[in-house]
């Protein structure tokens, strides 16, 4: 896998037949902030995040940063994915050189329809 560090920033909006996967804007702030304050979502990351918190510090344009895409179906921001290429000096990283992990969060309402296949 190419690493995204490489690769033009932006990208033009990937289109796929249900969804496109594009740079996140300002509008893209609100779903942003439910995915990390959702119980659901965050069961799977060790507990959601306070909302008062996410209301702080989650910046105007979120994730704006290579790698990091919003989902969209239908104009709705549904979820996010992001490429995070292996840094040595993270503590706890347990990927090899040149390894990148692909992470995605989707909201509740978008589960079980197939989307992070």
């Amino acid at each position: 896998m190419t690493d995204p560090r490489a690769l033009a920033w932006p990208p033009a909006p990937i289109k796929t037949g249900r969804l496109v996967l594009r740079e996140s804007e300002a509008r893209d702030r609100a779903a942003v902030i439910e995915l990390n304050a959702s119980p659901e979502v965050g069961t799977y990351l060790g507990g959601p995040r306070p909302r008062a918190e996410l209301e702080r510090t989650v910046p105007e344009v979120p994730g704006r940063r290579p790698g990091f895409f919003v989902v969209e179906l239908d104009g709705t921001t549904i979820g996010t994915i992001q490429l995070d290429p292996h840094d040595p000096e993270r503590p706890g990283n347990r990927r090899e050189a040149g390894e990148t992990e692909l992470g995605y969060l989707f909201l509740p309402e978008a589960w079980g329809r197939g989307y992070a296949t």
